[in-house]
């Protein structure tokens, strides 16, 4: 169990920022309305080997070969009750297996060790000033291994870039070996779709002896919708703990909605609202607590396969309201008095052309040309 603090403690660690970066806008702060809720999953591989020569209990001399894989399973989420005040919850399974092979000048030892356990975590946050300028927050957690945390975090968004850093502590209930947690973190969002974000964390021994801390997580994010409610994103992991440094690398897919708009929508499913025939059709944009870094503009169709407005599929089709018919009606009309148009301005240009060829000949020196010309 002692082996295995560290990659918790790691575990921990690195994963309370993905709810804070998934995703990330720009623009504007995130508006936490009530129902809101966000939901993260990934898992991320931790390879770590060493080799160096030991000695066993009866003093024979030894080459070994240790190759450790930690698999960490995280699941998150959060669910705002108002602007004011969220509650957050996650859970990680993790997946230990250790090989070890020892060479003695006569022989050869190998093996395998695999361990599991799981962390857990339930958190209240308090958003004081929604909006303002640093939108500071302050949440009280509680994990397992049994563990309270105290965290304080502010933002600062310069587009296209926002900066957070957070300061925090944390207590084991079973032993003295609290700490100082020291973060910081910046995203930046490369267009619609691509971001980049990275995090750092510090904890700082307080206490009984023990070592410190340091985390970095670099993440590339891909919004897989233009309103940015589902993001997948892909995440290097860098671990310092005294001389013990590890690299990971993860995947994560998460996203966010809310509960009232999902009601709101379904009610308009089944009681749509008559729309004005003379407006374009405008995709529902996503709650204000959902980041939009981009607006939506209608691709352009040729009119070449358009169906007309005499269309028996169009007309008699029963699923087609009264609506539709008229909007396909009054596009083809639009059309035909463009045809009449294009062919009024093409008379013009004809007549145009004529003219300046009868002022052309009228030339002293174009005269003689002209009289030749059939």
């Amino acid at each position: 169990m002692i082996k295995r603090v560290p990659i918790l403690l790691i575990a921990f660690l690195i994963c309370p920022p993905a709810q804070a970066q998934i995703p990330i806008d720009p623009l504007r702060l995130p508006e936490e309305e009530t129902g809101g809720y966000i939901y993260t999953f990934g898992v991320n591989y931790i390879p770590d080997g060493r080799e160096g020569l030991d000695f066993d209990r009866e003093g024979t001399p030894f080459n070994f070969e240790t190759f450790n894989q930690s698999i960490n399973f995280s699941a998150s989420g959060s669910y705002s009750f108002s602007p004011n005040l969220s509650i957050g919850a996650n859970v990680n399974p993790n997946l230990f297996i250790r090989r070890q092979q020892r060479d003695f000048s006569n022989r050869t030892e190998k093996s395998t060790e695999t361990n599991t356990d799981i962390g857990a975590g339930l958190s209240v946050e308090y958003r004081p000033a929604p909006g303002s300028t640093l939108d500071p927050r302050f949440s009280v957690g509680v994990a397992y291994p049994w563990t309270v945390t105290v965290q304080s975090q502010a933002s600062l968004i310069r587009d296209p870039v926002i900066v957070l850093g957070s300061l925090g502590y944390s207590q084991p209930l079973d032993s003295a070996n609290s700490s100082l947690n020291l973060g910081i973190g910046a995203g930046f969002v490369a267009n619609e779709r691509v971001s980049f974000s990275a995090f750092g964390n510090y904890a700082i021994p307080i206490g009984e002896t023990n070592l410190p801390v340091t985390s970095l997580s670099f993440r590339t994010g891909y919004n897989l919708d233009d309103e940015g409610k589902q993001d997948i994103g892909l995440r290097t992991t860098l671990s310092v703990r005294g001389g013990d440094t590890r690299i990971g690398l993860g995947i994560e897919w998460g996203g966010r909605a809310n509960i009232g708009s999902q009601r709101q929508n379904s009610n308009s499913i089944n009681n749509p609202e008559p729309t004005n025939r003379n407006t374009p059709n405008i995709v529902d944009r996503a709650p204000s607590s959902v980041p939009s870094p981009s607006v939506n503009f209608p691709a352009t169709q040729s009119t070449g396969n358009m169906p007309s407005a005499n269309d028996s599929n169009i007309s008699t089709n029963p699923v087609l309201g009264g609506s539709t018919r008229d909007a396909f009606q009054q596009l083809d009309r639009r059309l035909q008095e463009k045809d009449v148009q294009i062919e009024a301005l093409q008379k013009q240009v004809r007549e145009l052309q004529g003219s300046l060829e009868r002022l052309r000949c009228q030339l002293p020196e174009n005269q003689e040309t002209c009289e030749k010309a059939p």
